[in-house]
């Protein structure tokens, strides 16, 4: 247990330094350093594939938290026609898209139209913690920040309802259509978002009672879990009510945060004064504003510690995904269906491309939603790194399916070569794009001012 946990803080550590001096994206560093690992001690297992399925809905809150911690509800309303076009619409329409060019791609193969939707689902969940990653080393626009990490996040969500509402039961013969699809979609986003908004005011009304540090850290980590359990227990998306429940505690949280901000800038700007005039109060009054300063201070500070405790936290927990990942491949298994890996790989590019095209072509043509140009729309579509919620959906697959070894290695293969190629191209993007990306940093903050 002990040489696990130190392979895990090593890699973690190289990853971090190598991204922080090279610019290499740290998942990449952490796949390629766990498969050294396992290369050079092969006898060396953590799980099994039902193991790593089980440590992926473990780690989930976890991961998902940390990221929506990063986005703000005032963000999410200015860009909500777009993440819903990305993360929403794109998601149903590449499924359709996947229906019809599986039957062409796929001929070899007698695959369902629930094995299909099933497969697309899957290869089509994008990991928000590799985007992040990326986006970390490097100044972007907040505005393309948004959308490429909140499609990511929300992507997922989307992806899950897909498989787990009408592609299982479709695998299972059930006769579904589109009114029973649109009923069952409604029901799984509503219950969902209710779970986590009522989950996120609850742990709001706790952080409220404590102003213990460590209490608060763990108010986050409650709230996160507590709403991914409620949502499950009424078999909806843990993911999504995850989401709703984490970006209601930190918008209210954020909300408190800011006054007590302004309070601080008020009682610097007296105490600065004050001392600028040499003005004469009483030791009594400069006392209190200076304890309330001290006081307020602290809060603000405990707060960005708390947020980069949880950062923290995801670093190890994508880690230990990452390094379990790498335990379960099976490379033989990869090169029997290498043709099958790479036109799913090819064509899920190609259905990213177009939707992302259409995106930047509706975006441009309304106000409320941001113009996409060429450079952001590079990025945005290699922002579509695939991540580990892929494999917890093949472990869900019904037991005898006849494809279920062929899905998980496209699935897994479709994984490695976009950590591995998506995340290059997309830092050779960012960084031939330097200059430009500089400019429209410096416009945003201008416009903020």
């Amino acid at each position: 247990m002990i040489l696990t946990l130190l392979v895990l803080l090593t890699i973690l550590f190289l990853s971090i330094e190598i991204q922080k001096y090279l610019k290499i994206p740290s998942p990449i560093t952490m796949i390629s350093l766990s498969y050294g690992f396992y290369y050079l001690f092969p006898n060396m297992r953590l799980f099994s594939e039902e193991g790593f399925a089980e440590l992926v809905i473990f780690l989930i809150p976890i991961l998902i938290a940390s990221d929506a911690l990063q986005l703000k509800l005032e963000d999410l309303k200015k860009n909500a026609l777009s993440l819903l076009y990305l993360a929403l619409f794109s998601v149903v329409v590449s499924v359709l898209m996947g229906i019809f060019t599986a039957h062409a791609f796929f001929v070899d193969y007698d695959l369902s139209t629930g094995a299909i939707i099933a497969l697309f689902a899957m290869v089509l969940a994008t990991d928000p913690v590799s985007v992040v990653s990326v986006f970390s080393s490097f100044k972007v626009p907040h505005r393309l920040k948004i959308l490429a990490e909140g499609e990511s996040l929300f992507n997922d969500a989307t992806a899950l309802i897909i498989f787990v509402f009408v592609a299982l039961p479709m695998l299972r013969g059930e006769d579904i259509g589109a009114i029973d699809i649109t009923i069952v979609s409604l029901k799984v986003l509503t219950i969902s978002i209710l779970a986590g908004f009522l989950v996120g005011w609850v742990g709001i009304f706790l952080m409220r009672l404590t102003e213990d540090a460590m209490s608060e850290l763990v108010l986050i980590l409650l709230t996160a879990y507590s709403a991914f359990e409620l949502a499950e227990h009424f078999h909806v998306s843990g993911l999504l009510a995850v989401i709703v429940a984490i970006i209601t505690l930190n918008t209210v949280t954020t909300k408190s945060f800011e006054i007590v901000s302004d309070r601080v800038e008020k009682a610097r700007r007296i105490v600065n004064q004050t001392n600028k005039n040499k003005k004469v109060f009483s030791s009594n009054f400069m006392n209190a504003i200076t304890r309330k300063l001290t006081t307020d201070i602290s809060h603000i500070q405990r707060h960005q510690q708390n947020l980069n405790y949880i950062a923290v936290l995801a670093l190890i927990a994508n880690t230990f995904l990452f390094v379990s990942m790498a335990s379960i491949v099976n490379i033989d298994l990869l090169m029997h269906y290498h043709k099958e890996i790479l036109l799913m790989f090819g064509v899920t590019t190609v259905i990213r491309a177009i939707m992302i095209g259409s995106f930047a072509i509706v975006s441009n043509m309304t106000k409320k939603m941001t113009d996409i140009g060429f450079r952001w729309w590079s990025v945005l579509l290699f922002a579509g790194i695939k991540g580990g919620l892929s494999i917890v959906m093949i472990q869900m697959l019904p037991e005898g399916f006849e494809y279920r070894e062929m899905f998980e290695a496209i699935v897994i293969g479709v994984i490695l070569l976009s950590t591995f190629i998506y995340a290059l191209v997309l830092v050779g993007i960012i960084s031939f794009n330097k200059s430009s990306f500089d400019q429209e940093v410096r416009e945003e903050h201008h416009l903020h001012r």
